[in-house]
């Protein structure tokens, strides 16, 4: 799927994802499994697109899929990183082995951005993100942020803040420096999940 605003190309390279978030639109079709499990986009289209596009900013996100469960997740992105594109990847994080991160940690990344979604800290990222593994994350955050600086990404950590992980916004918020994170972004949530217990999304006083 792609999605074109302005001078950004937004691109879902994949509809896999392990996660049961609530709000997420899989969760709300009955038939969902089968109407939003459409596979991945071919590795030599996306090529073709970093070949024949010029776009300021390329973005591998998950609305529907998460683009590390693409086969060829680390093969696309050093791609279009060594196309000279600037690459913007999303992720939750969770259930990929430690080789896959060692895998990324070896590559040059230098010019783009790898955005880890965490929403809280051990005992409360699952609430929202069912099924997501608190080591396994981890994991992945400590092989990104170990890359020497002369080839590693701007790291993110994304915090969608829910009622019962808002008063660890500031604890994250150290943890993610601590750990060698280059942002921490609190985003209140909009997701109008009641029964999580969203806070209003008009105002972030979080920033």
């Amino acid at each position: 799927m792609l999605n074109q605003h302005k001078d950004e190309l937004e691109i879902e390279i994949t509809s896999k994802c392990v996660l049961q978030c609530p709000a997420c639109s899989r969760m709300h079709d009955p038939e969902g499994k089968q109407i939003w499990d459409a596979g991945h986009l071919d590795k030599e289209l996306l090529f073709k697109i970093a070949d024949t596009t010029a776009f300021r900013k390329y973005m591998i996100v998950g609305c529907y899929g998460d683009a590390i469960y693409h086969p060829d997740f680390l093969e696309i992105c050093d791609y279009f990183i060594k196309a000279g594109k600037y690459l913007e990847v999303h992720t939750n994080g969770s259930a990929k082995p430690e080789k896959f991160w060692q895998a990324a940690a070896e590559q040059d990344w230098k010019g783009s951005m790898f955005t880890f979604s965490i929403d809280g800290l051990e005992d409360t990222n699952h609430i929202y993100r069912i099924n997501s593994k608190w080591k396994q994350i981890m994991t992945g955050v400590k092989w990104m942020t170990s890359i020497p600086k002369e080839r590693r990404p701007k790291l993110e950590w994304k915090f969608l803040i829910f009622k019962y992980n808002e008063h660890q916004v500031d604890t994250a918020r150290k943890m993610a420096m601590d750990l060698g994170f280059d942002k921490f972004n609190p985003v209140v949530s909009l997701r109008g999940e009641d029964n999580y217990g969203m806070l209003p999304g008009e105002n972030n006083p979080y920033v």
